[in-house]
């Protein structure tokens, strides 16, 4: 039993279904293109963890094909599992929603945490009345808050950290369970809700000061040429690494001096900003403009990548560049090591310090005024004098006008 991905005999993509002893074709009504079977293969990986797992039903027929081939057929007979007769493990479940995980429903990022987490915790053995057991063997129906706070302790005593078990536990599995609960309808318990995680702070962020960024400008400038432009703009925009490295000569306006970010970059594949905010057309300062105009080829390709790696001019993997050139770089010059992220806390922090508009700055880098204020108050130039200066200049008007009117 199992589902695959078929070509039919007009060209387009269809799915071939076999269950329950029953063989029958679903067409797709896609061409048979790369993209378009990419797509298909998901769904169909998706059905085939179902199948396997014994969760596909009429319903979840009626969930993937609601006009199929077999949709009048199921509907009168659709059933709809229940806590009481669920007997379904939560490793079963995994293999059925795992598979649902992937791009684009889900950030790349996330995809792999998902992969990750579920399966370490999972296989964490668990006390049970007939003894210790991997805590995927346990059902649905039957995970406890108890199980939950054991799984806990245990990944903690590896030594992990509170906020990576915290990630694990009650990001990655609390999702599926969620799942579990509120799409396939499998459970009605919450056994997250009873969990307490202590308050953890944030670390701060640790950005260069301007003599450390120049420095580290200098070097690449003289050094690794090849990349000045992609180090200047990151310091100079304060945009994230990811999304800089999807960026498109289509996004910039030289003439206008703007860039335009849409999509952000992780794992290799592209996905929407990390926040609808984050989505936005900036000005940019005239060196940038300056730094990307001699980079731009005379023929630019509108889909083509602005920054590029010098290996084979593929898009730049900002999780591997670090490895050869920033930490290079930070060895060369003396600087105490800080992560490729650090060219956004220092483009934040210059700002603030220089008096930069607290609101402008937030939308400029596509966050939030509390985001900025939580993280980088530090570096505020606004004291309690410089604030009532600012006020001076109102005060000194409003006596003269008093002095002429009397």
């Amino acid at each position: 039993m199992g589902c695959t991905v078929k070509c039919n005999r007009h060209g387009t993509l269809a799915l071939r279904l076999y269950w329950n002893g029953r063989e029958w074709w679903e067409g797709l009504g896609l061409k048979a293109t790369k993209a378009n079977r990419d797509k298909a293969e998901r769904v169909a990986a998706a059905i085939d963890g179902e199948i396997k797992a014994g969760l596909f039903t009429q319903q979840r027929y009626g969930f993937y094909f609601p006009f199929g081939n077999r949709a009048a057929e199921f509907a009168a007979a659709r059933t709809i599992a229940t806590p009481s007769t669920c007997d379904l493990t939560l490793k079963a479940y995994s293999e059925m929603w795992l598979p649902r995980q992937c791009t684009p429903f889900v950030r790349a990022a996330q995809q792999r945490d998902y992969q990750r987490d579920v399966r370490v915790t999972l296989a964490v053995p668990i006390t049970t009345p007939d003894g210790k057991v991997p805590l995927g063997d346990l059902r649905l129906v039957d995970l406890a808050p108890r199980h939950l706070l054991e799984l806990r302790d245990q990944l903690l005593r590896r030594g992990l950290a509170l906020k990576s078990v915290r990630n694990m536990v009650d990001a990655s599995l609390r999702a599926m369970y969620r799942d579990a609960r509120s799409t396939d309808l499998l459970t009605v318990n919450a056994p997250f809700a009873a969990l307490r995680w202590p308050r953890t702070a944030p670390p701060l962020p640790d950005p260069f000061v301007e003599a450390e960024r120049d420095r580290l400008l200098d070097w690449f400038r003289t050094r690794r040429p090849f990349y000045y432009p992609f180090v200047f703009t990151l310091f100079h925009t304060g945009a994230r690494p990811s999304e800089l490295t999807p960026l498109r000569w289509a996004d910039i306006d030289l003439a206008g001096g703007t860039i335009t970010i849409r999509r952000s970059r992780v794992l290799g594949a592209d996905a929407a900003p990390k926040t609808a905010q984050s989505a936005r057309t900036i000005p940019v300062q005239p060196a940038v403009v300056a730094v990307l105009r001699d980079l731009q080829p005379l023929h630019a390709d509108a889909d083509g990548f602005v920054f590029v790696n010098a290996k084979n001019g593929g898009p730049i993997d900002q999780s591997e560049w670090p490895k050869d050139h920033w930490r290079a770089a930070l060895r060369a010059t003396g600087i105490r090591p800080r992560k490729f992220y650090a060219t956004r806390h220092t483009f934040i922090s210059v700002a603030l310090s220089r008096g930069v508009n607290l609101k402008w700055l937030a939308e400029y880098c596509g966050t939030s005024v509390v985001m900025i204020e939580r993280s980088y108050g530090r570096f505020l130039a606004a004291g309690a004098d410089h604030q009532l200066a600012l006020l001076a200049g109102s005060a000194v008007a409003a006596v003269r006008g008093a002095r002429r009117a009397g």
